[in-house]
């Protein structure tokens, strides 16, 4: 590509905005699809007891556990929507790890990827902006369950470091199928968007799948941010 044909800064942002934008509507409607199932189950709870159909016991523990269930996918909710009051702080990469694969979990299109998750002893905390950095992994488990579906339906997270770095990669378990490897690095540039104010980084890998990398808290201490 000639120099003059590279895209620059102000266009890159704005594809990774709208390449998030993509991911977040099918986050979004995979929820509420989740949330519309427990309405439809409290409902039928109510309707078997307007009829005695069931015990009073019975229908308070059907509602008691389907409003456990609805608040679990309403705190899954309030991560979608942008955030305009956080800031960075030190954040346990398993900890936003952990919510992107929930959130995930309820994708419209690629919910029958499991994911499994292994954490380093070595991994370190990082200086980051929460929210931006679930975008990253969202975006980068999106890649990867795109590579693994329908061939294989398994994803695999790895999280390693040292003291000056957490390493995530996010790839299929066994990658047997043919990769898009252009929409994987649309992706992998959306996710590094989301990284670069903490001077994080977001590579597409052959597999399909991503790998993330951030600066650990103690480096960015040693370097005095």
């Amino acid at each position: 590509m000639l120099p003059s044909m590279i895209p620059g800064p102000e266009v890159r942002v704005a594809v990774a905005r709208a390449r998030w934008l993509e991911v977040q509507d099918e986050l979004l409607r995979g929820v509420t699809h989740a949330l519309s199932n427990r309405i439809a189950t409290i409902s039928a709870a109510a309707y078997m007891l307007e009829f005695n159909d069931v015990t009073p016991e019975q229908a308070v523990e059907s509602l008691r556990t389907e409003t456990e269930r609805m608040d679990v996918l309403l705190q899954l909710l309030r991560l979608l929507p942008s955030r305009d009051d956080t800031g960075f702080e030190p954040v346990m990469p398993v900890d936003i790890v952990t919510q992107a694969v929930a959130l995930h979990a309820h994708h419209s299109d690629l919910r029958d990827v499991i994911v499994h998750v292994d954490v380093s002893a070595t991994v370190l905390p990082v200086w980051v902006e929460p929210h931006t950095f679930l975008q990253a992994l969202l975006l980068a488990l999106t890649a990867a369950k795109r590579a693994a579906f329908p061939h294989e339906l398994a994803v695999q997270i790895t999280m390693a470091g040292d003291a000056d770095v957490v390493r995530i990669v996010v790839c299929p378990e066994n990658a047997s199928g043919s990769v898009d490897s252009m929409r994987t690095a649309v992706d992998a540039a959306a996710a590094e968007c989301c990284l670069l104010s903490a001077r994080g980084t977001a590579a597409a890998r052959d597999d399909g799948g991503c790998e993330l990398t951030l600066p650990s808290l103690s480096a960015v201490r040693r370097a005095g941010r």
